[in-house]
């Protein structure tokens, strides 16, 4: 992306651009709640998709705030039988994340739900290799990260944020059902909360970000991060099966809308010279969380005219269309 800004920044201000990599992460990683580069921390998020053998998607997902947990409990979304994707809210009522007991124990992180706690327990445990997600009556996850982890900051004087996160290809059961997929663990240090106190929704700087991941039935993958935003707010962070990263801040794109309200039917992303495309499940909108000015929507990302056979897959992100449906790189158009 060429810095071509028409006014310059004072001092300290980037103009919203990050600094993308890719990161070995270790357990220690996830169990500190120490402050990087002065920023505190704030969430650890646990999401994803997974497929029974029917092609059901099932999202469940977990956040823990910094401190005391939060008081939120596991969302658990799925399409079963509609044509969106809806809140689950039958079966055991999970416990709330509000004490969860985080620490190291024999080389991974775990988080586990505070004894005392009313509800279903759960215990989360994660090294660099493996993965075990269980929430009691609900969903038992079990997997290997597909390494490397990633990592990105966006230096910001007032409203910074650090990002780290493993993807993790998992098997197990959602409510009996045998299911496929992925889940990754993020982790973030910000001040304050996402989508409250950032830049993203706070300064209507986002145009579409997304966690993504594929395995293909050769064996090969592709997965990463895309963010698309104004100014010079985005990057491409994609990785193959044999870890080879790439990284840039050289992107640009858009998100077409299916003219049925917020939703898009296609999003077109270039970076670094590379073509991608998100194309939503036709199932894959999360109308439940709605309404927010950041619409969810599951899907499947691609290089262009990639014609590889996915094996199982999913991509967990969100448009702004209220922001646009185009990055704006003048600051003074942008806001």
């Amino acid at each position: 992306m060429p810095d071509e800004r028409t006014t310059v920044p004072r001092q300290l201000d980037f103009d919203w651009r990050c600094v993308v990599g890719a990161i070995d992460t270790d357990p220690a990683d996830y169990a500190s709640e120490s402050p990087i580069m002065g920023l505190p921390m704030s969430q650890t998020f646990l999401y994803g998709s997974v497929r029974d053998g029917d092609g059901t998607i099932w999202t469940p997902m977990r956040r823990f705030a910094a401190g005391d947990g939060g008081t939120e409990r596991l969302l658990l979304q799925t399409d079963l039988g509609s044509d969106a994707i809806h809140v689950y809210r039958t079966g055991p009522r999970p416990a709330s994340s509000r004490g969860v007991r985080r620490g190291l124990d024999g080389g991974a992180v775990v988080f586990e739900s505070d004894p005392a706690a009313p509800g279903a327990p759960f215990r989360i445990q994660a090294n660099g290799q493996k993965f075990r997600w269980i929430e009691e009556g609900v969903l038992d996850l079990e997997g290997v990260a597909v390494p490397p982890g990633l990592h990105w900051h966006l230096p910001d004087r007032v409203k910074g944020m650090y990002y780290l996160s493993q993807i993790f290809e998992v098997e197990g059961t959602v409510l009996g059902r045998a299911v496929r997929g992925f889940i990754p663990m993020d982790q973030l240090w910000m001040d304050g909360m996402i989508y409250a106190d950032d830049i993203f929704i706070g300064e209507r700087a986002e145009v579409t970000w997304y966690t993504w991941a594929t395995r293909y039935a050769d064996g090969s993958f592709d997965g990463g991060h895309f963010l698309l935003g104004h100014r010079q707010l985005g990057f491409a962070l994609v990785y193959d099966e044999a870890g080879r990263v790439t990284g840039t801040t050289h992107v640009d794109g858009r998100v077409i809308l299916d003219g049925d309200g917020p939703w898009p039917e296609r999003i077109e992303l270039t970076a670094a010279g590379d073509e991608w495309e998100f194309l939503p499940a036709a199932t894959g909108r999360m109308v439940d969380l709605m309404p927010i000015p950041n619409p969810q929507i599951e899907g499947r990302w691609r290089r262009a005219g990639d014609t590889r056979e996915p094996a199982h897959w999913f991509a967990w992100g969100e448009v702004a269309p209220g922001h646009g449906t185009t990055p704006i790189r003048d600051r003074r158009a942008a806001g």
